[in-house]
């Protein structure tokens, strides 16, 4: 990363949620493939490598069909109506017959979303609580922008990072943009009361949607590499070539960041 002396100091750090806050305890379609057999689905004709294989053409088809949480759509639906579409289109094309699903749906829908909205579907990573404490006690400003529904207010609480954020998220169910696009970071710097610039900062693990959407919206971007597999596929190198963008392997960069940035100033 380049020097930071002559940079203005931090005023804000927004992050993105998964893989750069936290990341599920175990892989997502494992977690799928258990509640459905605790659901009553026989795993004679499921098992976690066929949920794998399903979810993502199953969320493709309902997304195609019902965009944005299905908000718009009529009837309009309500995030826990869509999620369950998903998690009964995943199932379905994992193997499960329609029978069993529709007489088990309304257990397995529910226990899922349950899970994935607790601590016992996601774990943060080792120094997320202390970045964030560190950064509240130096008085800097943070928040969240996320690809998401409303329901990740409550994964957000049961993992204790919600409290310390000093302004709700942004969420693109609320501002119906979602990451690249720059009307998500604008809307979440105007919500936390900046103007895009030097001095804030925008931390995620997707180039393009992270890194890349915020630069172009006139933002500090700062794309984390930590080492191994996190969500499903989402394969990290710390030492893989991407040119000159900004790179940390630990939100405690951030912290030193934002202290040599105050200490220049």
């Amino acid at each position: 990363m380049s020097s930071n002396c002559t940079k203005k100091p931090v005023r804000l750090v927004l992050f993105d949620v998964f893989d750069t806050l936290c990341t599920p305890k175990i892989p997502v379609h494992e977690q799928y493939y258990d509640e459905a057999v605790k659901g009553g689905l026989s795993p004679d004709h499921l098992s976690p490598s066929s949920v794998r294989a399903a979810f993502k053409p199953a969320f493709k088809a309902i997304n195609t069909k019902w965009p944005l949480y299905g908000k718009h759509t009529d009837p309009a639906l309500i995030p826990e109506e869509w999620w369950t579409k998903i998690i009964y289109q995943t199932l379905l094309e994992a193997g499960a017959p329609n029978r069993d699903l529709e007489e088990n749906i309304s257990r397995i829908g529910p226990a899922l979303m349950s899970r994935f909205e607790s601590d016992h579907g996601y774990r943060n990573f080792p120094e997320t609580i202390e970045c964030l404490k560190a950064l509240r006690e130096m008085g800097i400003k943070t928040s969240i922008i996320s690809n998401a529904d409303p329901r990740i207010l409550k994964t957000l609480d049961s993992l204790k990072i919600l409290p310390l954020l000093t302004y709700q998220p942004t969420l693109s169910w609320d501002v119906e943009f979602a990451k690249p696009a720059k009307e998500i970071y604008l809307a979440a710097c105007k919500a936390c009361q900046e103007e895009p610039g030097e001095g804030i900062i925008m931390v995620g693990d997707e180039l393009k949607a992270d890194y890349q959407g915020s630069t172009a919206a006139g933002i500090e971007g700062r794309l984390i590499r930590r080492e191994g597999e996190w969500s499903d596929g989402a394969v990290r190198q710390a030492s893989e070539d991407i040119g000159d963008v900004q790179v940390i392997t630990s939100l405690n960069d951030i912290v030193q960041e934002v202290k040599s940035r105050s200490l220049s100033a």
